[in-house]
């Protein structure tokens, strides 16, 4: 069989193939940190307003930053080593000689180690190809990753809407076929994942590779296998083959370990904290910054917020998110059918805000808050709709309180969200408060007969 002549572009191309990796480099890198944000964004609104349960949509969107992080993570170092690339270029111009190992004079083991410094030629044309690689690796880590987030998404999640869609005539999400179904994608992406580790184990054995190929069709079309099998393939069967499995098991240890980094809300690098004393496991001894609409625009509550935590007027205003689940809790509170059979007539806010209002409770340093005006809001900074109640704080006295946002008790044991602040006063509200206070006692004083 005849080689195939290289065209005279191609070659070209190949020789300056460093000019777009640069650019593109630079150009992805800028775009994809720039990803994730929008993608904490998106999860926000469908946690809130479009899921019941938002496990799924939570690992499917940390799989997509997961491999936006190996792409970042490959970037950069390609970028280190075209600087690496560039400078050993401007040398092998400066210095054509390359190491004058005469003048510099060492003896023995140094003499014998600089000396086999390979010529600055061979040493640029090694790092051209590692640096290619590295663009190249890149890409693949990435299209892996985002590959098992669509396999998952069109073979599961997909489902999951067509039988949310059909609800009541195809009631899919309930059936014990739906649980088998998922039990046997889990098995052919965990065959899948083996076979990919070990550089093709199935595929060598006559008898397993027929047993196979079906397995292997169904993933390679859901995980776009065919924009990133070049390159598998490429590495596999030119590099050394316990490199290449060693890399992509790190990958993949990496991936585990990573997914569960990001889809926890937590502060960046907490798995690796060697803090001890500083844990926050108690509700009431730690300050969520989520709560406060003036401390944390990125990682808001999605139960209550309050403008800050600290409180310096009479009055304390508290947004609380609207969300599906609560939703659906309100309606099983009030017998949602029943009220909408009774009040026929009315207009859905005259009909539904009564209901709202019984459902949400509110306690200040636990007292239950009885009246107070809840409306209407939708929060621009977060994009997030939900409901504004106006608590009275006016007698309050200066110093630490607590705001607690629950459920009926009848439904729910815990709270949902337990919101520390501090009441500040001006000189003439303390004094204001002071003098209520030396009435009443000298009420007391005056009748001491009458119980306190």
């Amino acid at each position: 069989m005849e080689k195939e002549e290289t065209p005279k572009w191609l070659e070209d191309l190949q020789q300056r193939s460093w000019e777009p990796e640069v650019l593109l480099s630079g150009i992805v890198l800028f775009g994809m940190f720039k990803v994730p944000p929008l993608l904490d964004k998106a999860l926000a609104f469908f946690k809130s307003q479009v899921f019941s349960s938002t496990t799924d949509i939570d690992n499917l969107v940390g799989i997509l930053k997961l491999g936006i992080y190996w792409l970042i993570l490959g970037l950069i170092l390609h970028l280190i080593c075209r600087g690496i690339w560039v400078g050993m270029v401007g040398l092998s111009y400066t210095f054509p000689n390359g190491v004058n190992t005469e003048r510099l004079k060492y003896k023995h083991r140094f003499k014998e180690r600089v000396e086999k410094i390979p010529p600055f030629q061979r040493i640029i044309i090694n790092l051209e190809k590692l640096c290619s690689s590295l663009f190249s690796l890149s890409f693949m880590l990435f299209m892996s990753t985002v590959g098992a987030y669509l396999y998952f998404f069109i073979l599961l999640v997909v489902p999951f809407f067509i039988g949310i869609a059909f609800q009541g005539s195809l009631n899919f999400t309930d059936t014990r076929a739906f649980e088998v179904y998922v039990v046997v994608l889990l098995v052919i992406a965990f065959m899948g994942l083996i076979d990919f580790l070990t550089l093709g184990f199935f595929r060598r054995f006559s008898w397993i590779s027929k047993i196979y190929w079906p397995f292997h069709q169904i993933i390679s079309t859901f995980t776009l296998g065919r924009y990133y099998r070049p390159i598998y393939f490429a590495f596999v069967s030119n590099s050394n083959r316990w490199v290449v499995f060693l890399l992509l098991s790190v990958f993949a240890i990496g991936s585990l370990f990573g997914l569960d980094e990001v889809t926890n809300d937590v502060y960046d690098g907490s798995s690796f904290s060697r803090l001890s004393f500083w844990h926050g496991g108690d509700q009431k001894l730690r300050v969520f910054t989520g709560y406060y609409e003036d401390q944390n625009e990125e990682l808001f509550s999605y139960q209550a917020q309050i403008p800050s935590d600290i409180i310096d007027g009479n009055v304390l205003r508290v947004f609380i998110p609207a969300g599906v689940v609560k939703e659906d809790s309100i309606r099983a509170y009030v017998n949602y059918d029943s009220l909408v059979a009774a009040s026929k007539g009315m207009t859905r806010d005259a009909r539904d805000m009564p209901a709202i209002k019984k459902f949400y409770h509110f306690y200040l340093d636990d007292s239950l808050v009885r009246e107070y005006p809840l409306l209407y809001h939708f929060r621009l900074k977060t994009n997030q709709p939900g409901y504004l109640a106006y608590i009275d704080i006016a007698q309050l006295p200066q110093g630490m309180h607590t705001l607690e946002v629950g459920g009926p008790p009848s439904m729910y044991r815990n709270r949902w969200a337990f919101i520390p602040f501090f009441r500040e006063l001006d000189a003439s509200e303390r004094k204001s408060i002071n003098s209520t206070q030396k009435e009443d006692d000298a009420y007391f004083q005056v009748k001491p007969g009458l119980p306190r």
